[in-house]
Order: structure tokens, then C-alpha cells, then sequence
């Protein structure tokens, strides 16, 4: 869903904004940078629904206009372990529109920030990590802005991992 960055007055406002549906898929490439302490870095399409009506209305029926839009994000995250597993994890986005700018929303290209805290599940090759997080897109734009809005994605990351490094040691072992 959009959020404001601004107080200026903006002509043909449009509001209240609806969040439709958010999907993201990547890969990511994470190490370990001390015992408690791991960087990731990703790189995620994303695909973004959301509604918005005209304010002041000018019809006396409520009217949803859509955009739809993508994203190809590169997010670098921090991961800092507590005790079972649990883990905070903060960090920034690059983000990169796809295809045509939305019409009535900026291209939400720029740095980004996000942050979330979960738990992995391991075995000995596999993590299965399920995070709550929240992505604040584009706070700081690559473009001049037109609209001011931001959009503000939270949800449930999951992520499945295969452990290289157990792998390669199992193997050395082995010959």
C-alpha cells in the first residue's frame, strides 16, 4: 500500500489506496560474518496490485481505479541470531521498475529499506526460515518525483535454503 512522503498539496489527490496483492520471488546468497551475525543479498521480482479512489469523489458511487506494476529488487540484509534460532534482520533495497511507469504512482525506483525478525528451521543441507517483515520501497528515488507515494509492503517470507558449506565439507571428508 502507498504511503505519503510529503505534506506539500498535490492536484487530482487520489486516496484512500487500497493494497491489493503483492508476490515476490527470488534467489539470494547469504554467509555467515561472525557467530551471530549473517549478510544476505538477493535478487527478487515482484509483481504489485493496488487501488486508489479519487478524492474528492466525483462520481456518487465509490469507484476503485487499479495499477499494477513490477519491481526487480536487490535487498541486502543483515541477520542477527538469538538463542533457537530466532533472528532479527534489518537492511536496504535497490529498487529497478520493469516495463512502463504506473499512471498515477511514481516508478518506485530507489533505495529502499526493509526489516523483519523470524526463525530457520534447520536440518543438515536444508533451512526453511519464516519471517514476518516489512519493505518500505523507493524512500530515497533514483527520479523526480510526481505523486509522493511510497509503497509499504508487509507480509511472510519464506525462504528455503541448501546448505553449500555442509555439502562441500561432507564431500572433502569423503575423498
Amino acid at each position: 500500500m502507498p504511503v505519503r512522503l510529503t505534506t506539500k498539496y498535490i492536484t487530482e489527490e487520489t486516496s484512500p489506496w487500497h493494497g491489493f496483492e503483492s508476490l515476490s520471488a527470488g534467489v539470494r546468497l547469504s554467509g555467515m560474518v561472525s557467530p551471530v551475525y549473517r549478510i544476505e543479498i538477493a535478487a527478487c521480482w515482484s509483481f504489485h496490485k493496488i487501488g486508489f479512489e479519487l478524492s474528492p469523489p466525483i462520481y456518487d458511487e465509490s469507484k476503485i481505479y487499479t495499477e499494477t506494476f513490477e519491481t526487480i529488487s536487490i535487498p541486502v540484509t543483515f541477520k542477527r541470531y538469538l538463542s533457537n534460532n530466532f533472528f532479527f534482520s534489518a537492511g536496504t533495497m535497490v529498487d529497478f521498475r520493469l516495463h512502463e511507469k504506473p499512471e498515477r504512482l511514481d516508478a518506485q525506483t530507489g533505495f529502499g529499506l526493509t526489516l523483519g525478525a523470524g526463525r530457520e528451521f534447520r536440518t543438515r543441507w536444508i533451512t526453511l526460515d519464516i519471517s514476518p517483515g516489512v519493505e518500505l520501497h523507493s524512500v530515497v528515488p533514483f527520479t523526480e518525483d510526481t505523486y509522493h507515494q511510497r509503497l509499504f509492503v508487509a507480509g511472510l517470507k519464506i525462504g528455503l535454503s541448501y546448505n553449500l558449506t555442509h555439502a562441500m565439507t561432507t564431500q572433502e571428508q569423503k575423498n
